[in-house]
Formats: structure tokens, sequence, C-alpha cells
């Protein structure tokens, strides 16, 4: 399969995939229902419905637990299905840990076939006469292999699962927010979308702790930190008592080393609520390449994470644990009928080249006749040859997680092409993802990219010069394109201790389908040529190149600030 092939495979599966809310509407923990009771009864003084016996309600640190847990990865590892996944994943975007996947599985293997040598050590029946049989073996315990296996399965549910658990996340979370920019995002998702693609920070690493020296009004309303408060700070006051320690520590040494980074996990608003944050972080190097800053980019996933969207295997661990709460004798009944023999657990194990092995020696020493190796050969040479399938496993870098190597700068998912520009009269470019970062970008002037009609250049110049955040479809231009392209940007202001626009996050957004300008069909043409009908189609093809003739001129995004 090409790399091409493969790319778009990629998008298909996240083009198809049925959006949810990625955000929870009111508190994310609710315990009990708070409407008031209509029903006027003189022998009661409730005035809203008594909690449930026995009922504790959902816990967003509870479910955190639960979807970076050990029993998270033993659920996919438990379903063949699950584990193909998550394998994949590692074999594609994490290369580094398929040795220590191979030796954990191989460490369990190896205690399968213990567990079977036991088993069949422990059915061996005395016999009359010979006294040496009496005495049942002694069965085999290696617990040196067992440790070995349990720090292998830690070190993949420490540092494997999290980046799987936020792979997952950033496919939906780049189709909600490009459907977000583009305004195609459906009416029911757009309030558990508020300020989507607009919570961002800047920090300074020259300073003392890496502090906060730019942050968006959206990251003070999701954090619920004042400016006051969170400028000049490092964003560790966000962390809180259940904050994973592991991801605290990956932020810190992949900041440390100058590395893009994403993670999932939980922070805590002022108020000591949690919130599931998807942060992206990505350092900025001016023309010489030396970091200067680094952005940070906010998702808050609670809403993914409490309904365990495209997340089968968390799914069936909420499922597992609510039963073994509430009927816990059933759940043992359930789990020993279902237990497997010794030779089962074993036989599942078996790589194909131990199962090619079993099929033409099993069972030799049993048989009358023993075919000599050529009979053994042809007749399993006999059947069909299977298709032969070629895969090209060189990783696509714009969807590769985490890539080793020296930072780029790169932020993953719909945040890969990305510019900063110096506040209004400058709006010079600073900094700019790797994927627009051509010689020249850097200290150019951002209008100057700007193609199209001038009513949205005005408009458009306008919105940055008042500091008002901006959405809008314009012509996108280059010195390899002057007819440029048709783009949306999602300009986001990030204000400084004053209040005022210190740097603009300038997010650049394609359309869904991909398609580029020369595969675009042709303007309608007239069903009837008159005197004015050569005008009139150079009056619309000239509106097309200029930004101001869409098809879809409604789907705009309705919350920014201000819509072009």
């Amino acid at each position: 399969m090409s790399r091409a092939s493969s790319r778009e495979t990629y998008e298909t599966h996240a083009t198809s995939m049925m959006l949810t809310p990625l955000q929870t509407k009111g508190p994310a923990e609710s315990f009990t229902e708070l409407e008031p009771l209509e029903e006027d009864d003189p022998q009661s003084y409730d005035l809203v419905p008594p909690p449930l016996e026995g009922r504790t309600g959902f816990s967003l640190e509870a479910r955190s637990e639960q979807l970076f847990s050990r029993d998270h990865l033993r659920i996919i590892f438990s379903e063949p299905a699950l584990l193909l996944r998550f394998t994949a994943f590692l074999s594609t975007h994490r290369p580094q840990s398929v040795p220590i996947l191979i030796y954990y599985l191989d460490a369990v293997k190896a205690l399968k076939a213990i567990a079977y040598a036991n088993a069949v050590a422990e059915a061996l029946d005395p016999i009359n006469g010979y006294d040496f049989t009496v005495h049942p073996a002694r069965s085999t315990v290696n617990t040196i292999l067992e440790d070995k296996a349990s720090k292998a399965f830690d070190v993949l549910v420490s540092e494997d699962l999290p980046a799987y658990i936020t792979h997952q996340y950033i496919q939906i979370v780049s189709l909600s927010i490009t459907r977000r920019v583009t305004g195609t995002l459906a009416p029911h998702l757009r309030e558990a979308s508020e300020g989507l693609a607009e919570v961002f920070c800047l920090t300074d690493p020259s300073r003392p702790d890496n502090p906060i020296i730019f942050a968006s009004e959206e990251f003070h309303r999701t954090t619920q930190y004042g400016m006051n408060y969170a400028i000049g700070r490092n964003c560790r006051f966000l962390q809180g008592p259940k904050t994973n320690p592991a991801s605290v520590r990956r932020l810190r040494e992949s900041n440390e080393a100058g590395k893009e980074h994403c993670e999932v996990f939980l922070n805590y608003r002022r108020d000591g609520s949690p919130f599931m944050n998807m942060l992206m972080t990505a350092p900025l190097c001016d023309s010489r390449g030396k970091i200067r800053y680094f952005i940070g980019a906010q998702v808050d996933v609670s809403g993914l994470v409490k309904d365990c969207t495209d997340m089968e295997s968390l799914q069936r661990l909420v499922i597992e644990q609510s039963h073994a709460t509430h009927d816990h004798a059933s759940v043992e009944e359930s789990s020993i009928s279902a237990k497997k023999d010794e030779f089962q657990e074993l036989s599942e194990m078996l790589n194909m080249g131990e199962l090619e092995t079993v099929r033409r020696w099993g069972g030799r020493m049993h048989r009358e006749h023993q075919p000599d190796e050529d009979e053994m050969n042809n007749s399993y040479n006999t059947g069909p040859k299977s298709r032969i399938v070629l895969k090209d496993l060189t990783p696509d870098l714009n969807k590769t997680y985490n890539p080793n190597g020296r930072g780029s700068g790169l932020l993953s998912g719909v945040y890969q092409h990305y510019l900063l520009l110096r506040p209004y009269p400058s709006l010079r470019v600073l900094f700019a993802s790797p994927s627009l970062r051509v010689p020249g970008i850097l200290q150019s002037q951002f209008m100057d990219k700007i193609g199209g009609s001038s009513r949205v250049r005005d408009e458009l110049t306008a919105a940055l010069a008042e500091g008002r955040g901006v959405t809008a479809k314009v012509r996108w231009v280059t010195k390899f394109d002057d007819e440029g392209r048709n783009r949306w940007i999602h300009c986001t202001p990030l204000l400084g201790s004053n209040g005022r626009v210190g740097v603009w996050m300038v997010v650049l957004v394609d359309e869904e389908d991909g398609l580029s300008r020369r595969w675009k069909q042709a303007p309608p043409v007239a069903t009837t040529f008159g005197n004015g009908s050569r005008t009139n189609l150079h009056a619309q093809n000239e509106m097309a190149r200029d930004g101001d003739y869409f098809p879809h001129s409604n789907s705009i995004r309705s919350s920014s600030p201000y819509s072009l």
C-alpha cells in the first residue's frame, strides 16, 4: 500500500466518524438529578428528587483513572481486534515501543507454557506398584519471569496507552475543529464546542520557569484563571490531585528537549472542577533555528471521555466494573464459565512460525505412518497459494505521533498549519508551522498572502486592528501561486498582562474534501446566450477568483466574535 493510499484511508476513517460533543454540558461531576418537584404532597418536604440509594453518579476523576489504568490495557490485550489496533499504532507511530511489546508478549507466552506444563503434571495419576507416582509433582513457579512481565506491562500502561488514547482523540478533535472553522459542524454540537480552536497560550523558555506571557481570552474562560493570575506563571497551576505525574513528566521532558508533544490528561479549573485537557505544544524557532517560545493549544475533551467516544475498550471496562459493583456474583459465574484451559491460552500466544511448526509436526509421535520430509513439504504446499500483500511502512510525517529527533514545531491534527503574527499594524509573520515554513515566510507581511476582493481584505484588516477574533474564507496567495486557492483562516488574539494583543495565532484550514483549485468544477454555463452572456460569465469567474463567490457562503462559523 502506498503512502498516498494510506493517508487516504486515515482521512476517510476520520471523515466517516460519528461526531459527539467534545465537552460536557454543565458540571462534569453530576451526582444527582436537581429538577424541582412539581407535585404538592403535604407529607413531603423534598424540593428535588432524593438521590437514588446506592447511586454514585459520574465522576470525571474516576473515569480518568479507568482510562489510563492497567485494566483498560488488559481489556485491549484480551480482544484480538482491539489488540490489533493497538499494535498497529505502535508499529506506525511509536516503533521505539515495539521491543518492549514483544518482550512482554514473549514473557507472557513463557508463563502460559509453564501453566500448561503444570496442568499436564497435575493430571498425572498415581500407578499401583510404583511408589514414585504416588506423590504429585510440585508446580513450577517463576516469580522472576512474572515480575519482568508485570514491569513490561507497566511500561506499556504508563507510556504507550496514553499515546494511543491521545492519537484516537486527535482524529476526532481535528474533524470537529475543521467543521467548526468552516461552519459545517452540526447545530446540536456547536454548544458543546464553544471556544473550540481558540484556547492558546504562549510561554517564554528563556525566562525562569517558562512562564505564560500571552494567552487567549478563551484560555482564561476555560481555566477560570484571570489574566492577572495566569500571566507570568508556569502552566502547572492547572494540575491537581488526580493529574497523572507521568503526563507532567513527558511534557517537561519534551519542553527541555525542544520537541513538540501532545498529551491528554486531567487538569483543574480555578473552582476545583476537573476537565480532560488535550494539550498540544510546539517550539517556535526564529530564522536561525533558535527556540524563542512555545505555543500551547488546549482542547477540552471531557465529553469524549465521559461518553467513551471511539473507545470500545473503555466502554467494555466501564460495563465490566459497573457489573462487578452491582452484581459481583454473576460476573464471577460468567468469568468461570468463559475460562479457557491452559493449552488454549498458550495456543493463542503462538506466532505464525510456531503455528506452522505445529501444523507440520504436531501429533507426529501418534501417527502410524511417518511421512518423510519431502512428503510433508509437498502435502503442505498443495493448497492454493495465498495472495501477498505489500505495504509501504514509511510513516506519514504529518500523521506520525510525537516523532523522534529534533523538534520541528509541528502541532497535531488540524493545527499542523499555523502562523503567529505581530499585532496590528505590523502583522508580520514571526513564526510558522513546518508545513508553511518556506524561504522568506518569516518577517513577511501577512496581508500579502491574502488575495481576493478588497472587501474581505479591508474587513479582515479592521478585525485584526480591533483585536477581535475573526474567521474568514480567503484566497491564500503564495509566490509560487499568484492566483491562490481557497482556505479558511481562524485568527485568535493572545493577550498580554495589560490586556492588549501580544501576538495573533492564525490557524489555516483546508476544505474537508481536500480538492485543489485546479480540480474544482467550472462555473455553470448559462442555457441561453445573448449579448450580455459573456459579461455575466466573466463577472462570475472574477467573483469566484476574488473569493466573493462561494456556493456555501452561509456556512460561516456563527459563534466567532467576527466572521467574514
